[in-house]
């Protein structure tokens, strides 16, 4: 239940709309270059896609592997293309996972119901876990694998370990990340049963089915999305993962306070993590057998290892929140074991992870501003008003979930530069409200620039300012009818 709330009540994410334009089969959608309505819109979110324009699409620009999106297009056609519809299947995985994780806490001893919980109120897991993108799907084929792999090396089954194996490599061909974890827990059963090696090596052929078809995938995109993070530097690196680590398992509680308070909240959650990862270390991971210990500390580390090694390799920064969700399960598992018998700790740790999740789903500062400002622009809807929205980078993650969230009568239109053009598309129209959306470099240089243009132009007189949407009343159209 706590999973369907958040996935009802919250609002679309960017990400969300690269995912159901893509199966829709307009993966950077050709938004009319004059206004429109957004009924005319709706083909662009409601078409369908064959497996193979899916995958044709994923090569040539983007950087995911396609097993996700075939499953979702599937999903989409059986139950609807509602944002809420497609994030059920998120929900239905992280489920899944939550069942492996109680299953995978009883092989290793840990107390499963604390686990599970633990790993569920982690913010970053509840985050992945509802959305409508490939995380949760990877993380359920992951965390199966590593069931599997536990099974077969307890029992001496290569045929199990082949099972575990396919399903790691199919964590990996549903997000690229999942290859860490992956070769983390390949490495773990070489390790610890070298000596029977039709095991371990009927895990390490289990997964390396995939790897031809990921390959042909990778090989075509890496080059894509060149410039989305910044160059590579250690110390701001280090500070980014802290913060996003702490943010996984903690939430954004600085977030839901003003300042200078939410710096008070940092400093005691800083303190408070900082508690936890000692107490791991002196009581959960001691607690734990050797054969399984090694295997836990590989599920915390391989992740942000992993990504330490993408951005050295690519040069690039690719810290953030959600691309620690593979390691979240084992911290859930060692802190279980760290919190035995100490229930006032545990009951103050899932009080605060139960705020955050509270925050995930209803507070606006955790949220994209895409349909918090449609809302406001669209109390001004009328025949007679046009709501300019930026194109962004990409004419998906601006575009997608604001015009989602607008009436089907409103009038809009998709601004690609600031010209001179811009006032002869809007002069028939009374008023106009620019949605102040600034999220990536292109909209941060156009929506101010577009603000100077109404409030120099003829004609164009400033309304009431607002954070969110700016308006703009046109005097000559209202002088001349």
């Amino acid at each position: 239940m706590v999973l369907i709330a958040a996935a009802w009540c919250r609002s679309g994410e960017y990400d969300e709309y690269y995912s159901i334009f893509l199966i829709a089969g307009q993966p950077r959608p050709d938004w009319p270059t004059g206004p429109f309505t957004v009924a005319v819109a709706q083909k662009f979110y409601h078409g369908h896609a064959s497996f193979g324009q899916i995958a044709r699409d994923l090569r040539h620009g983007d950087v995911h592997p396609p097993l996700y999106f075939w499953l979702l297009a599937l999903w989409r056609d059986t139950f609807g293309t509602a944002l809420f519809r497609l994030r059920l299947l998120s929900v239905l995985c992280t489920m899944c996972s939550l069942y492996l994780v109680a299953c995978i806490a009883r092989r290793i001893g840990a107390a499963p119901a604390l686990a599970v919980t633990i790993t569920l109120l982690s913010y970053g897991f509840a985050y992945t876990g509802i959305i409508a993108r490939d995380f949760a799907l990877a993380g359920a084929f992951s965390l199966a694998g590593v069931l599997l792999l536990i099974e077969a090396e307890r029992i001496s089954k290569p045929a199990w370990a082949f099972a575990g194996g396919i399903a790691l490599g199919a964590a990996c061909f549903t997000n690229y990340l999942a290859c860490f974890t992956t070769i983390a827990f390949l490495g773990w059963i070489a390790t610890v049963g070298w000596r029977r090696k039709s095991v371990w090596l009927s895990s390490w052929f289990g997964a390396a089915l995939f790897i031809p078809a990921g390959l042909w995938f990778f090989l075509a995109q890496k080059g894509t999305r060149k410039g989305q993070f910044m160059p590579f530097h250690l110390p701001h690196a280090l500070v980014l993962l802290a913060r996003d680590q702490a943010g996984a398992i903690l939430g954004a509680l600085p977030r839901y306070v003003p300042s200078p308070w939410s710096h008070i909240v940092e400093a005691a959650l800083a303190l408070l993590l900082a508690y936890f990862v000692i107490l791991i270390v002196i009581r959960g991971l001691p607690c734990i057998t050797d054969r399984y210990r090694t295997l836990v500390i590989a599920g915390i580390i391989a992740p942000p290892l992993g990504l330490f090694a993408l951005g050295i390799g690519f040069d690039t920064t690719p810290v953030e929140m959600r691309y620690l969700w593979l390691g979240l399960p084992y911290i859930g598992l060692a802190l279980a074991t760290a919190l035995k018998d100490r229930r006032r700790t545990t009951a103050f740790l899932l009080a605060v992870q139960s705020a955050a999740i509270i925050g995930l789903a209803i507070a606006p500062q955790t949220m994209q501003p895409g349909a918090r400002t449609a809302h406001a622009a669209a109390k001004l809807g009328t025949p007679a008003t046009l709501v300019l929205i930026p194109f962004g980078n990409d004419g998906v993650g601006i575009p997608g979930p604001f015009i989602a969230a607008l009436p089907h009568t409103t009038h809009i239109m998709v601004v690609r530069a600031m010209n001179q053009a811009v006032l002869g598309d809007t002069s028939s129209y009374r008023r106009v409200v620019i949605a102040r959306i600034e999220v990536d470099n292109t909209s941060r240089a156009l929506v101010p620039a577009l603000d100077t243009l109404f409030k120099t132009a003829p004609c164009w007189q400033s309304g009431s300012a607002r954070r969110d949407i700016a308006v703009f009343t046109n005097l000559c159209r209202n002088r001349h009818g």
